[in-house]
């Protein structure tokens, strides 16, 4: 039992420490939205690539809003 206490306490301390120099990016494909964690001083629409655009959680859209390519 103190095994796996303890191994749900460092798991904890883990994303605790790596969410402090993290943000949240929206990304958004084919009309889905999906999260993405990023250092601070990466800028979130470098995440994106072919048909995903990604932006900053202030710029967050409603996923139904996002145009979707016609030619697919």
């Amino acid at each position: 039992m103190k095994k796996i206490f303890f191994s749900i306490a460092a798991l904890m301390a883990v994303v605790f420490l790596a969410s402090c120099d993290s943000k949240l990016c929206y990304c958004y494909e084919y009309g889905y939205e999906t999260e993405v964690y990023v250092n601070t001083d990466t800028p979130c629409s470098s995440m994106g690539h072919g048909e995903r655009g990604c932006v900053e959680s202030y710029e967050r859209m409603d996923p139904g809003q996002v145009a979707l390519n016609p030619t697919l």
